[in-house]
């Protein structure tokens, strides 16, 4: 495995890490896996995720370029103004595909985003048709009546009153700081807009991987409502999906992270034509 730093995009601006295979494991059709930042957790991704995912598909012959996007980590922000953040990082996600295609010769990619970072490697994907799979960690969801029904009869567990009574027992302070009100907010697109969006991917070929933790509460609670939101596609059986209900919204703790990294390294996998496997 090697990795290197690069530089990219309007002024070589962007800095990202290449993380390639020993060519003696490199699979020679595999796609090479973009990812980008988490929020303002820099290329690293949050507790280190992107560096392991990296290195884990470098071990099955996978290169992957994980990157800054402008005014975050390493990267400088951008000059220009006029465009706005989702906007920005469209294009320069973009850039990271034009970039790995004129320097290393790669025409076939997959985009890996979780939370905020899904909204722009839903729309690329859409747009761009060198995007052959794409994974979106705790990405868009909708409430159904099966999330309603969860959500209020969580109201008849014992444990959730027992933490509510040990929670009244707690000073102001910190009883107001976890009563805090939302502050960060991000912007769904319709759900028939989705739904046409998955419904042209899948008609293009597109591998496409759904992974939603228990950090999603708010608006995402039992496994079967993935498909309930989307079923008009009728997706079982067509993409590949985990709902890990014990998990946090940034895989904090290993042995979750371990998991994840399980699933998108096997689902990577699959995205390799069988013929580069056989061989």
């Amino acid at each position: 495995m090697r990795e290197r730093i690069c530089t990219f995009g309007p002024e070589q601006s962007l800095v990202g890490i290449l993380t390639e295979p020993d060519p003696a494991k490199a699979l020679p059709e595999a796609p090479v896996v973009v990812l980008s930042n988490v929020g303002l957790n820099h290329h690293v991704g949050p507790y280190r995720l992107w560096v392991e995912l990296a290195r884990q598909l470098a071990g099955r012959g996978f290169t992957t370029l994980r990157f800054d996007l402008s005014g975050l980590g390493d990267s400088r922000p951008r000059r220009e103004g006029g465009a706005d953040e989702f906007q920005r990082a469209r294009e320069e996600t973009r850039a990271a595909l034009d970039y790995l295609e004129q320097k290393k010769g790669q025409k076939r990619f997959v985009l890996i985003g979780l939370c905020s970072g899904v909204d722009s490697a839903h729309a690329v994907t859409v747009a761009d048709p060198r995007v052959v799979g794409a994974a979106f960690i705790d990405g868009y969801t909708y409430r159904t009546l099966g999330y309603h029904l969860r959500f209020h009869l969580r109201y008849l567990s014992p444990r959730r009153w027992t933490r509510f009574l040990r929670k009244r027992k707690l000073p102001a302070q910190l009883r107001e700081a976890g009563e805090a009100d939302e502050v960060y907010t991000r912007e769904y697109p319709e759900r028939e807009q989705l739904t046409q969006d998955y419904k042209q991917l899948l008609e293009r070929g597109v591998s496409l991987c759904f992974v939603f933790s228990g950090g999603m509460g708010l608006s995402f609670n039992h496994e079967g409502q993935f498909f309930e939101m989307l079923s008009p596609l009728k997706l079982e059986g067509r993409v590949t999906y985990a709902f890990y209900p014990r998990a946090d919204h940034l895989f904090s703790v290993p042995a979750d992270r371990a998991e994840l990294l399980r699933k998108l390294t096997a689902w990577a996998v699959g995205t390799v034509p069988p013929r580069a496997l056989a061989g």
